[in-house]
């Protein structure tokens, strides 16, 4: 295993930035690992991005480990997460991500939150990434209510009921698999999409070089 301080970075791709429940979750995140004495973070809030492309592609590459937060909506993730994988499609295979472990925390109110959790996995594997077991949490509001209503009671049925306390299991083998080797992985061919520059597309067209078939 690698010595030194091991460096993950936050992605918090909530619509609502720094508000909410993907929010609590980034702090709650960055808590756990600011107890780690060999451990850093810092947080990338997707919806309000004001670094260049060549900044973000920077941050990514200082980093160790990925922590993919998310909200879901209409059973997927938000806006500013679809343009972050979008631009961030042009990094696929590069030491912004390579060999990289990503772990990943949803919230959601009923539905939907494994479903985008398994997006953000099999996403993050084609960029180069790799996932470490019980590296992913979905929390939801019916969840949390259940629990809420079934404490104290004998052989509570919620007791496996995913929690936010469960993301100290999630962050403990992010952090382990992020102190590993990351050299000896073989890549598979891709073709490579022209790198944007300058200031980090929130909007707009986007076209950085996709072939053309029609």
């Amino acid at each position: 295993m690698a010595t030194g301080t091991t460096r993950i970075l936050i992605l918090n791709g909530s619509l609502r930035g720094d508000r909410g429940n993907s929010h609590a979750l980034v702090q709650y995140a960055q808590t756990l690992i600011a107890a780690r004495p060999d451990a850093t973070s810092a947080v990338l809030t997707l919806a309000a991005i004001r670094d260049s492309v060549e900044a973000v592609y920077e941050q990514l590459c200082g980093c160790d480990g990925l922590l993919v937060v998310s909200g879901v909506y209409w059973n997927s993730w938000s806006s500013p997460m679809q343009r972050f994988v979008e631009v961030a499609t042009a990094f696929e295979q590069s030491p912004a991500f390579w060999g990289k472990p990503v772990a990943c925390a949803v919230s959601m109110d009923s539905v939907g939150g494994v479903e985008v959790a398994a997006r953000i996995h099999g996403t993050f594997s084609g960029l180069g990434c790799w996932s470490p077991p019980c590296s992913t949490l979905v929390v939801s509001r019916v969840g949390q209510e259940a629990i809420q209503a079934s404490q104290g009671k004998p052989d509570d049925p919620n007791d496996d009921v995913w929690r936010p306390e469960d993301l100290e299991t999630v962050i403990g083998n992010l952090l382990r698999a992020a102190a590993w080797d990351r050299t000896g992985w073989q890549q598979w061919p891709h073709v490579g999409l022209q790198p944007l520059s300058g200031p980090w597309p929130g909007q707009g067209e986007l076209d950085m070089g996709t072939p053309l078939f029609l």
